[in-house]
């Protein structure tokens, strides 16, 4: 149990709370983060999507999420008594400006229960092309205004190409504050990309043979016993490409052959990484067509079920 001076209180918006992102990495993220005594005394997970459901039913299926994919395994009663109450839902039509006054509703509602006003983080785990509606409406329904309290947090895939994602970098940064925006990628918080900066830099043994004149060729792989699953509608407007290589396999490209950096502060090591991008020989069309095979997801078994394929 952490035992540091506690934070405000805190509201998080879950955009996509019904989706894929939601079950498996925030909601038991926030629900060990609420075990380990680092939430607030006074918080809120308010999930939001198209589905209609009660508060009850939200809960329930937060319940199931939690009990499959935390790292600290089942819910006790005891324990979700505690932080089940802290949850709720509200259905929304995202394109719809008008719904995000009643976020702006409930949010007050929390602040006046608690008499003190709450940092508010509103993670947008949904379609890329649903982020800068989301941005544009949070705008206009005033929920950005408060630049201290108030953080947007962008998932992955960051724009469909290279000027999309200047558009939307443009975008937000008419409507918030450089320190309000956080660009995630989920990837980079497991605990296996986590130690390979430490077991490059901190390792007497491998540090000084870490470089190309003792490591003949770096392959990563990802393995995954998960299929297309109902992940399809994401599929068709992203694809494999930009869910997986773009974000996850390059940052670890990064992490693998970055070189040290002078201190592990965000900036330097952003830094590093970028050098490392600007070093790289970058494909042709040509070369891809003779250098990378793609395959796609096919019906088949995992684990003793039946899955389907993605055509």
């Amino acid at each position: 149990m952490n035992t540091q001076l506690k934070t405000q209180p805190t509201v998080f918006v879950i955009f996509g709370g019904t989706g894929d992102l939601n079950a498996r990495k925030l909601a038991p993220a926030l629900y060990n983060l609420y075990l380990e005594g680092w939430l607030p005394e006074h918080f809120a997970f308010i999930g939001t999507g198209r589905t209609k459901l009660t508060d009850e039913a939200f809960r329930e299926r937060m319940l199931n999420d939690i009990n499959e994919f935390s790292r600290s395994g089942k819910v006790t009663d005891e324990q979700w008594q505690g932080f089940e109450p802290n949850i709720y839902y509200q259905a929304a039509d995202v394109q719809d400006a008008k719904t995000y006054k009643d976020f702006g509703k409930k949010i007050k509602a929390l602040e006046a229960d608690w008499k003190t006003p709450a940092n508010v983080l509103y993670y947008l785990a949904v379609a890329p092309n649903f982020f800068p509606i989301i941005a544009e409406n949070l705008a206009k329904a005033g929920l950005t205004e408060d630049t201290e309290r108030t953080r947007i947090i962008i998932e992955k895939p960051f724009g469909h190409d290279l000027e999309s994602a200047k558009e939307l970098n443009a975008l937000l940064g008419r409507i918030f504050e450089e320190k309000q925006i956080y660009r995630i990628d989920h990837y980079l918080g497991k605990e296996t990309v986590q130690n390979i900066m430490a077991f490059r830099f901190a390792n007497a043994i491998m540090e000084p043979l870490w470089n190309r004149e003792h490591i003949e060729h770096v392959q990563i792989s990802v393995t995954e016993n998960l299929g297309v699953g109902e992940r399809t509608g994401y599929y068709d407007g992203s694809g494999a490409l930009r869910d997986m290589i773009q974000n996850h396999l390059l940052q670890l490209l990064c992490i693998v052959a970055m070189e040290p950096p002078v201190r592990f502060s965000a900036e330097e090591v952003r830094n590093r990484k970028v050098d490392v991008l600007r070093a790289m020989r970058r494909f042709t069309p040509e070369s891809v067509r003779e250098q990378a095979v793609r395959g796609q997801y096919a019906s088949g078994w995992i684990e003793g079920q039946q899955v389907p394929g993605y055509r």
